[in-house]
């Protein structure tokens, strides 16, 4: 075999390796993508369930809440209505008691 045949063979070799080289860099990326496309629909859709899940917990405490804010309301309201009926009891006492402080004072300038 010839230097100028080697030399051929050789060239021939690098292209054909240049080729591979570049054809296994355009796969690398080509696969680089697709993943990052991938990866990025993966994470989409596990935001969109996050949300679908918190959504979900805030509607649930929200409902605790209201039942609790409804309790509150009706343990308040009953509270209320047991203190106007203590005051409405305490009435006639205040009453007395307030005429007989006046009583007592007209009686001590009376005198």
């Amino acid at each position: 075999m010839s230097r100028a045949e080697i030399l051929v063979k050789i060239k021939d070799a690098e292209s054909k390796a240049k080729d591979v080289v570049s054809e296994a860099e355009d796969k690398s990326k080509a696969i680089v993508a697709t993943t990052r496309k991938e990866s990025i629909r993966i994470i989409r859709e596990a935001e969109e369930g996050m949300k679908v899940d918190h959504d979900s917990a805030v509607a649930q405490e929200r409902v605790k809440i209201a039942s609790q804010r409804e309790a509150l309301l009706k343990k308040g309201e009953d509270e209320s209505e047991k203190l106007k009926v203590k005051a409405a009891n305490n009435i006639p006492r205040a009453k007395n008691h307030l005429k007989e402080r006046f009583e007592r004072t007209v009686d001590a300038t009376s005198r």
